[in-house]
């Protein structure tokens, strides 16, 4: 089984059934022999662009590990509820560093202590 990681947006309007979607989708990733380990409300937000009219929506952050067919299942509840304005789901690679730990790595040179040209 993978880590993913699926992020959806909720139509601002129906903020009031976000647990009950929240359920409904661990159910079925649960459902579909995977184990949810962290879900994220991230609450109302401003979008990058409109979206079905929209300028704000709910984001939620759901993070599992499953088989791939309870991903393929999973996103097509979300494409078949009229609440979802959009959904995204990424496979996380366990191996690669974070980019925390490369940042904490990379030195940047100001110029200082650089010999001059022609020295």
């Amino acid at each position: 089984m993978s880590q993913y990681e699926t992020m959806f947006i909720v139509h601002p309007e129906k903020g009031t059934k976000i647990k009950e979607l929240i359920d409904r989708f661990k159910k079925v990733v649960e459902g579909q022999n995977g184990n949810v380990s962290h879900v994220d409300e991230w609450g109302l937000r401003d979008l990058a662009y409109r979206i079905e009219k929209q300028s704000k929506g709910f984001y939620v952050l759901l993070q599992y590990q499953s088989p791939a067919h309870a991903v393929e299942e999973l996103e097509r509840n979300l494409k078949l509820t009229d609440d979802i304005l959009r959904y995204l789901t990424v496979r996380v690679d366990e191996e690669e560093p974070s980019a925390g730990s490369t940042a904490s790595r990379v030195h940047v040179e100001d110029g200082a202590g650089k010999p001059e040209p022609g020295a």
